[in-house]
């Protein structure tokens, strides 16, 4: 069985760390329910998102252990079509855990393997 990391990285233009900084809002965003919270940006390791931005996470899989607000997390993520409206969406809606030494060597992995173009 693949991992998260490797099944997610063809499909996220944006991996990187990310201390949350608040939950601001649950909205409707494409169809789909999201929790939308502000995350600094603390180390990238695909794409160029810096400073700080916003992150959508689904609520039709998540459980209750949601982003923590000051806590850091590994985000694999891709822009909605309106970044400063909608932001970033996180592409894995399982469990959110903490950054670790085991998440990021597992991340850092996956982010080379190549990027499927849009469809």
């Amino acid at each position: 069985m693949r991992s998260v990391a490797r099944t997610t990285a063809p499909h996220t233009e944006n991996v990187f760390t990310g201390r949350v900084a608040e939950f601001e809002e649950k909205r409707d965003i494409e169809g789909w329910t999201q929790d939308v919270y502000r995350v600094g940006v603390t180390s990238t390791l695909r794409g160029d998102l810096h400073g700080t931005v916003r992150v959508a996470y689904g609520l039709d899989e998540g459980g209750p252990d949601r982003p923590a607000d000051g806590s850091t997390y590994i985000f694999a993520a891709h822009a909605w079509a309106d970044t400063t409206n909608d932001g970033h969406a996180q592409l894995y809606q399982g469990e959110m855990k903490p950054v670790d030494d085991v998440r990021l060597a597992a991340r850092k992995k996956a982010v080379v393997l190549p990027m499927e173009p849009d469809r």
